[in-house]
């Protein structure tokens, strides 16, 4: 076969400048059943045909789509009865770019489709297409046989600096710069990225099928329009095909929309879909544990952690062995928790652990104590009160009363009207005893604009009990409308006002 100078030096050129990549991703199937593809792989590719192989999780068939567009055909191996497999693409035209997908279904039909692929069919002919017995350098001045492999690109350029003639400089241009135009038509981002999420960064790797720079794109998921992202951040090592950035600044515990972007030295632009990751919520430290009171048969423990978390003692009783724990689900930064059905005179050793909302967990130093008889009566706190007057031809007031006491407690409130004890006290007795923490009194009976004062007994489960100080609340006045304002403005004015409607 006869060629000229410049068309083999082009050819060499471009040659130079075409290859097959290969590429080896998982895909997962949205349906969870579906056999998982593996280590996609090109494993041999000739100017017409090529082998693909590929590996699945469970015995399946074998398919690959394929087209010189996105508009796949199809090859198939219809038994599913292997997890590896390989197929050979047959009669493809030589030098032409393929775009491939890879299909596996197990025996029940789900079926799992592989990321989108391509690749390049050799463009080099073999040493049987070389020239014809007499022909060569010595026949024709201007041929050369086709060399395979070609040759090195110091040996092309020497060859194209002997070249003076601009037309066909030009057209070694033009013919690399179609090469070119042929291997960087589409930068492909090879399968979905990886994220390693932490609480305040997320490392994002991907890979390209040739060099380019790496660029992510993100932003807090909630408020994202799908498009427009709020930071990007940029790698300064120069192109890669193995991308690595780490995000920093990020949100503990939130959810960030992402994309990632490369772009190679002919300024060739790949984009990945929109996908999202979870920062890590924040480990709660546990500080200021502490047994806020022990009785014969319970005890009480209190803590606090630095974020919102949720609350777990496990407990041991020392002289039996025997295992116990107590939670509460709720997440909260101060806690305290009753440990009940314990054993008098024993020794415990608890364990408090925190669970902040990412379901992390963190575990207390030991902290250990012993059932005693219960002599300490309780602690009457947060005594709080509140009176809200009712409108209307007879003046109603509401006060609401509450209060709380360390451990579980019957209470009972005494009133009485006036500071100095001018009447007698009265008592809002209890049909039964309820022992709580919280208490709640609602009050109907007393008067507008009057002193009262009142007082709490509370006893525990134990028989311990305790008086609260005195404490003093003052009932609103009741308001007057503007048509007794408006009478009484008369009465002041016109005494005979006051005989109307006699």
């Amino acid at each position: 076969m006869m060629i000229t100078m410049t068309r083999y030096l082009a050819l060499c050129v471009a040659l130079l400048c075409v290859g097959v990549f290969a590429a080896s991703v998982s895909a997962q199937s949205n349906d969870t059943t579906a056999p998982e593809i593996e280590n996609v792989v090109i494993a041999t590719t000739t100017g017409t045909s090529v082998t693909i192989t590929w590996e699945t999780d469970e015995d399946a068939d074998s398919a690959v789509n394929f087209s010189l567009t996105p508009d796949y055909g199809v090859v198939r191996v219809p038994v599913p009865e292997r997890t590896a497999h390989s197929i050979t693409l047959d009669s493809l035209e030589q030098g032409r770019t393929y775009y491939f997908r890879v299909i596996s279904a197990d025996e029940n039909g789900n079926q799992a489709i592989s990321a989108d692929y391509k690749f390049q069919t050799d463009t080099a002919p073999s040493s049987g297409d070389q020239a014809g017995e007499g022909e060569g350098l010595a026949g024709d001045p201007s041929a050369v046989p086709a060399l395979n492999p070609p040759p090195t690109s110091e040996k092309i350029l020497e060859l194209i600096e002997e070249i003076t003639d601009p037309k066909e400089l030009k057209e070694i241009v033009n013919e690399v710069i179609k090469a070119i135009e042929g291997i960087t038509e589409d930068l492909t981002i090879v399968g979905p990225p990886t994220v390693i999420p932490e609480t305040t960064s997320a490392i994002v790797k991907w890979t390209t099928d040739r060099e380019a720079t790496s660029e992510v794109r993100f932003s807090p998921s909630r408020g994202f329009d799908g498009t427009t992202f709020e930071f990007s951040q940029s790698s300064t090592a120069g192109p890669t095909t193995d991308h690595e950035i780490r995000l920093i600044g990020l949100e503990p515990y939130t959810e960030y929309s992402f994309m990632v972007r490369s772009t190679d030295e002919y300024n060739i632009t790949g984009e990945s879909r929109v996908f999202t990751f979870l920062t890590k919520a924040s480990l709660p430290n546990i500080r200021n544990l502490r047994v806020l009171k022990v009785e014969e048969n319970a005890a009480t423990l209190a803590w606090d952690t630095t974020v919102p978390a949720k609350a777990l003692i496990e407990f041991q009783d020392l002289t039996t062995g025997a295992q116990n724990s107590v939670g509460r689900p709720t997440l909260a930064t101060s806690h305290q928790m009753r440990l009940a059905d314990l054993t008098l005179g024993t020794r415990y050793v608890a364990f408090v652990i925190a669970e902040n909302s990412g379901g992390d967990r963190v575990r207390s130093q030991p902290i250990q104590f012993i059932t005693v008889r219960d002599i300490a009566p309780p602690f009457i706190s947060n005594v709080t009160n509140e009176s809200t007057i009712f409108p209307g031809g007879e003046s109603r007031i509401q006060t609401i009363i509450e209060w709380a006491t360390d451990e579980p407690a019957a209470c009972l409130m005494t009133y009485q009207e006036g500071v100095a004890g001018g009447t007698d006290p009265t008592t809002r007795e209890k049909e039964t005893k309820e022992y709580n923490t919280r208490h709640v009194e609602v009050i109907i009976d007393f008067a507008p604009a009057t002193v009262y004062q009142f007082w709490l007994d509370c006893e525990d489960e134990a028989g311990n009990t305790v008086t609260s100080e005195n404490f003093v609340l003052f009932t609103p006045i009741q308001e007057k409308n503007i048509i007794d304002l408006i009478i009484e403005n008369f009465q002041s004015t016109f005494g005979w006002v006051s005989n109307i409607g006699g």
